[in-house]
């Protein structure tokens, strides 16, 4: 009989399945949290806003423009053009030669220490202590115990006797009275300039400025005697030019004297200064785009010169200058929004305190947790307000 023993089971534990949704699950949240994050800096910057408001006040500028006048219409301004030649001569006097005599040339003061008056004759040999010699060119008497001042003159041509303030004996004397009959100077020996003038082109430049400058008023008076009664009380604007200048002496001639005549040509412009002023007016301030408007003229300022005319005298170009008071009146167009980008409330108003006729800005941020201007100009408003 076979006996079969019972069969024991065997003790095996299953194995947990894995968790493989864990991972998954971490991925999940990363994403959200930085999806999260973007929309936050999304809407950081596409919310913010910023409004600046500025507080202006006329300010002193200096405005410049060209505007065309003539006699016809159309044109900036009216104004009549007139051109006159007018002519006229002087004589003058010629500039000194400039030549150096060449020889050195001086003073000394001559000292006798000796109870006898001592006579030097004109060409007495002066020596002085580095030994350049000069002499005297007159006679003269030395009083006992006394001095006198006397001209001398180098021995030898050049800058040799170009020498400072020094002491001189007189050879020609007795060796015991050298001691007591000497000289000094208390001045520097010079090359003197010769006598007599010389006709220079100095001279003729000279001659040209002074009669150009003798000739413009009468000049201008016959051109306003040619105009009738009611123009004659225009103000005028006026250009003149030399057109022949000649010398009656070439330049370089040793002459005392010379004559020069000269042909001034002289175009003037006559115009009502109210009108002008205010046809200048408009054409700034229609031309302008810079945000601002020029509120006066300060009339004291107003500075005109003509800088072109026609041939036909029909056309002048005329500029013009002044200080006006203006005023902002569009901060979009005065100033650039992107040199405010990114900017602290701090900074743009550090930016606005140097800017002539803005008194103060202020900056408004929008949402509250905007700390400074947003980076796109889009998102900044400028706004302007008197001051009271």
């Amino acid at each position: 009989m076979i006996t079969q023993k019972p069969i024991t089971p065997l003790n095996i534990r299953p194995t947990p399945a894995l968790n493989s949704s864990v991972p998954y699950k971490r991925l999940v949240i990363s994403f959200l949290i930085a999806a999260a994050a973007i929309t936050l800096l999304v809407l950081y910057y596409s919310l913010g806003q910023a409004t600046i408001e500025l507080t202006i006040k006329p300010d002193s500028s200096i405005m410049e423009s060209s505007i065309t006048i003539g006699p016809t219409d159309g044109l900036d301004a009216k104004a009549i053009i007139k051109q006159l030649e007018y002519s006229g001569e002087q004589t003058f006097p010629a500039s000194p030669s400039g030549e150096k005599e060449p020889k050195a040339s001086g003073e000394v003061m001559l000292i006798n220490k000796s109870n006898q008056g001592q006579t030097l004759i004109a060409t007495t040999r002066l020596l002085s202590k580095d030994n350049v010699l000069f002499r005297l060119t007159n006679t003269v008497h030395v009083p006992a115990n006394g001095s006198i001042a006397a001209k001398v003159v180098a021995d030898q041509a050049g800058d040799g006797g170009l020498i400072p303030p020094t002491s001189f004996t007189i050879p020609g004397l007795k060796p015991s009275l050298r001691e007591q009959i000497y000289a000094e100077s208390a001045q520097a020996m010079e090359r003197a300039e010769k006598p007599g003038n010389k006709v220079t082109d100095l001279d003729f430049e000279k001659a040209r400025k002074i009669l150009s400058e003798q000739l413009l008023p009468p000049a201008l008076a016959k051109i306003r005697e040619s105009l009738n009664d009611t123009d004659r009380k225009l103000s005028v604007i006026y250009t003149s030019d030399i057109n022949q200048g000649e010398s009656d002496t070439p330049a370089e001639t040793t002459k005392e004297f010379f004559k020069y005549k000269i042909t001034l040509k002289v175009t003037a412009a006559f115009y009502d200064p109210n009108e002008l002023k205010n046809k200048t007016l408009a054409k700034l301030q229609k031309d302008r785009s810079d945000g601002k408007k020029i509120l006066t003229i300060e009339d004291q300022s107003l500075s005109l010169s003509m800088t072109e005319v026609n041939p036909e005298l029909t056309q002048g170009q005329v500029s013009v200058k002044f200080l006006a008071q203006v005023a902002i009146t569009d901060a979009g167009k005065a100033f650039n929004k992107n040199d405010l980008l990114g900017r602290t409330s701090k900074e743009v108003q550090n930016y606005f305190a140097t800017i002539p006729g803005v008194v103060r800005a202020e900056v408004k941020l929008w949402p509250f947790w905007i700390t400074s201007v947003p980076t796109s100009p889009e998102k900044i408003e400028l706004t302007v307000k008197s001051s009271p």
